[in-house]
């Protein structure tokens, strides 16, 4: 566990160095802080500067727009329309976005590359079993079996840093999937086809998704996930990944009150 915190401190100590102020228009023109500006050069110390009258004109209160994350959760009432997605085992959809995931599956599959959905909706329900199982088995290797001692407390925080607390997952929203060439038993970024990631990257805002957690977004968006893909429609994705944001990035132009 020592050594992991150490990785993640090196992780977060590193991109500080790479952070730079951008302004991207919004609240009086304020500024957002930012470890990373382009897709296109992560070195990238400048960037373009969107000004008001490019921003997409949408109502970032609409389901497809929602926010979700901490500080931001969702209710566990919250349960999307779906539908099976074809061509796997009981994987789930929101159900007026399937047609454009079906679009991009089979572009994918057009491109020459083999695509593997490897998450897709989660409930609410099954979300709280995936952190309590989580949060127990580091409980168990302290050395704690009651959850009512102190310390569980202690392996619920440091479970929060690996699975995302119930409410707070984008799986529930039924607009996010998590996109691979194959299936693999640990998911180690570096180790699965970049040529894959490459063309999803440069096309999947064709089909209205955005790459939601790049790695050198992990400052801002707090998960480093760059399989993971969210559904926020055409107009939207196109501007966020021309111009290299996060989706926080481009909420909070739209909530002046939104905080990292």
């Amino acid at each position: 566990m020592a050594a992991m915190c150490l990785v993640l401190y090196t992780i977060v100590v590193s991109r500080m160095g790479r952070q730079t102020d951008v302004i991207f228009g919004g609240a009086e023109g304020g500024s957002v802080r930012s470890d990373s500006v382009s897709f296109i050069d992560p070195n990238a110390t400048t960037a373009p500067e969107p000004t008001e009258d490019i921003w997409p004109d949408i109502n970032i209160e609409a389901p497809q727009y929602y926010m979700v994350r901490d500080g931001h959760a969702l209710s566990s009432a919250f349960k999307p329309d779906v539908e099976q997605i074809p061509g796997t085992r009981s994987m789930m959809f929101d159900k007026a976005a399937l047609p454009h995931l079906e679009d991009l599956l089979e572009a994918i599959k057009d491109a020459g590359f083999t695509v593997h959905v490897a998450g897709a909706y989660r409930s609410y329900s099954w979300q709280n079993e995936l952190f309590n199982r989580k949060a127990s088995q580091i409980a168990y290797g302290m050395g704690v079996d009651d959850y009512m001692d102190p310390l569980y407390q202690d392996a619920v925080a440091e479970a929060k840093t690996i699975t995302m607390y119930p409410g707070t997952s984008e799986h529930q929203l039924g607009l996010a999937v998590d996109l691979m060439d194959r299936e693999y038993s640990r998911l180690v970024y570096s180790n699965m086809n970049q040529e894959f990631f490459a063309w999803l990257d440069e096309h999947c805002a064709e089909y209205g998704f955005i790459k939601r957690y790049p790695t050198r977004k992990l400052l801002l968006t707090g998960w480093d996930e760059p399989w993971h893909y969210r559904y926020v429609g055409v107009e939207a994705a196109t501007f966020i990944m021309e111009q290299g944001l996060c989706y926080e990035e481009f909420y909070a132009h739209y909530d002046p009150n939104f905080e990292y």
